[in-house]
C-alpha cells in the first residue's frame, strides 16, 4: 500500500516521489519489535516467578530478616504477615502483634479465608486488577501505558512481596477521580491512610483546595473506621502498638529508600535526621498549600501531597513507587516518554538500599523526574470526567 501526502491541494504518492517506502513502514517492525520487548517482556517476570514458586520451580534461599527464619527467603513476605492476619480475622482471633493498623487485616480477611496457595493466586491477580482499574479511572486507555506500570520493578517488587501499593494507587486514583464528592474522596483517602499511613498529606490538599468539609469528613471516618475495626478486636494490640511501630521503624528505615534513611548514610545522627525530615516535610506542605492557589492548581496541588507523603515517610521500599502511575497518568493518560521513566528503577538495587546511599539517589533522581513532569502543563485533556456532588 502506498502512502500519499497532500501538498498545496495535490495528492502525490511519497513512494514514486521519492523513490523508496515511507520511512514509517521502514521502522515498523524494529519498532513493534522493541515494544514487544520493553512492554510485554517486564510484565510477565513477577507473574512468572509467582508461578514458579506454587508448583515448586523456584526455591529462593533461606533467609533470616529481623531474625524470623524463612525457608523461602521471604518471597511473599509481606503477603505471608497479612495472610495470617486475615486468617486470625476469620477464625475469630487477634492479629496482633502486627504492624498494620486493624482495618488492613480486615482488608485481608477474604484471603485469609483461603488456603496459602490460593490465596497467593488471588491476591496477585486483585494486585494487577487494582493497578489496572486505576489507570482506568485516570482515563488510560494505551496498552502500552499498562504494560510499562506493570512491568516497572515497583509494581515487580509489590507481586513478588505481596504487598498493598497497588491498592493505594487505586485509593488515590478514586480519591483525584470522585474529588468532587465529599463522601465518596473521604472514603477513598481513608482507605489509602488506615492501611498505610504514609499519605496522609492528601488531608492537606483537600484543606488547601478548600474543601473544609471533605476533610473534617475524612479525619472523622478514618478515626471512627480505625477505632470500630479495632473494637471488634477488643482493643488487643492498641496500647502496644505505637511501641511496636516504633520498633519496626527502628529495625526497617535504614534499609529503605527514604530521605531519613539516605541522611543517617551522610553521617546525621537519629536526632539530626529527624530534624531535617521535619523540615523538608514542612517545606513540602507549604509546596502544597502555595500550589493551590496557581495555574491548574488542584492537580498540581495533588501531586505534591503525593510527594510529599513519599518525602516524609521514614521508611520507603521500592514498591511504594507503585504510586507514580497517578502523577504520570495525570500529566499524560496517553502513551509517551514519561511512562519510560518508572523503568530505570530497574537499575537500583532491588527493594533494600543495600547500605548506599547513591541507591536512595538513584531513586529520588528518577522519581523527581516522574513528578516533575507531572507538574508540567497536562499534555492531553482526555481525562474521564469528574464526577460532581448533584
Amino acid at each position: 500500500m502506498s502512502a500519499v501526502i497532500k501538498r498545496r491541494g495535490t495528492t502525490v504518492d511519497v513512494a514514486a516521489w521519492t523513490g523508496r517506502a515511507p520511512r514509517r513502514y521502514v521502522f515498523a517492525a524494529p519498532r513493534r519489535v522493541l515494544e514487544a520487548l520493553v512492554c510485554v517482556l517486564p510484565p510477565l517476570i513477577a507473574p512468572a516467578l509467582i508461578v514458579a514458586y506454587l508448583v515448586g520451580a523456584y526455591n529462593p534461599h533461606p533467609k533470616t530478616i529481623d531474625g524470623v527464619y524463612f525457608p523461602d527467603g521471604g518471597f511473599l513476605f509481606d503477603l505471608h504477615v497479612m495472610w495470617q492476619a486475615g486468617h486470625d480475622v476469620v477464625t475469630g482471633h487477634s492479629p496482633y502483634p502486627f504492624v498494620y493498623p486493624p482495618p488492613a487485616a480486615f482488608l485481608m480477611a477474604p484471603f485469609g479465608a483461603l488456603p496459602w496457595s490460593v490465596a497467593v493466586v488471588a491476591f496477585a491477580v486483585s494486585a494487577v486488577a487494582a493497578l489496572v482499574f486505576a489507570l482506568r479511572l485516570l482515563g488510560v486507555c494505551d496498552w502500552r501505558c499498562y504494560a510499562l506500570a506493570l512491568g516497572a520493578l515497583p509494581m515487580a517488587s509489590s507481586l513478588t512481596i505481596g504487598t498493598l501499593s497497588p491498592f493505594i494507587a487505586l485509593g488515590a486514583a478514586a480519591a483525584w477521580r470522585y474529588r468532587h464528592r465529599r463522601w465518596a474522596v473521604a472514603v477513598a483517602i481513608v482507605g489509602v491512610v488506615v492501611t498505610k499511613i504514609f499519605l496522609w498529606p492528601l488531608v492537606i490538599w483537600l484543606l488547601a483546595t478548600r474543601r473544609y468539609r471533605t476533610a473534617a469528613t475524612t479525619v472523622l471516618l478514618g478515626i471512627g473506621t480505625v477505632f470500630v475495626t479495632w473494637g471488634i478486636l477488643g482493643f488487643d494490640g492498641l496500647r502496644d502498638y505505637p511501641h511496636r511501630l516504633s520498633r519496626v521503624a527502628g529495625l526497617e528505615q535504614d534499609k529503605s529508600y527514604s530521605v531519613f534513611a539516605l541522611f543517617r548514610l551522610l553521617g546525621l545522627s537519629p536526632g539530626f535526621a529527624r530534624l531535617a525530615m521535619i523540615g523538608l516535610t514542612l517545606a513540602g506542605l507549604a509546596a502544597v498549600v502555595a500550589l493551590a492557589h496557581r495555574k491548574d492548581s488542584d492537580r498540581r496541588s495533588f501531586i505534591a501531597a503525593l510527594g510529599v507523603g513519599l518525602l516524609a515517610s521514614p521508611i520507603v521500599w521500592m514498591h511504594y513507587l507503585v504510586l507514580l502511575v497517578v502523577p504520570v497518568a495525570l500529566y499524560r493518560p496517553r502513551f509517551g516518554a514519561v511512562w519510560f521513566v518508572p523503568l530505570a528503577y530497574w537499575g537500583l538495587s532491588g527493594q533494600e538500599n543495600q547500605g548506599s546511599a547513591w541507591n536512595i539517589v538513584g531513586m529520588l533522581a528518577v522519581t523527581a523526574i516522574a513528578l516533575a513532569l507531572a507538574m508540567r502543563p497536562e499534555r492531553e485533556q482526555v481525562h474521564a470526567p469528574v464526577l460532581a456532588s448533584p
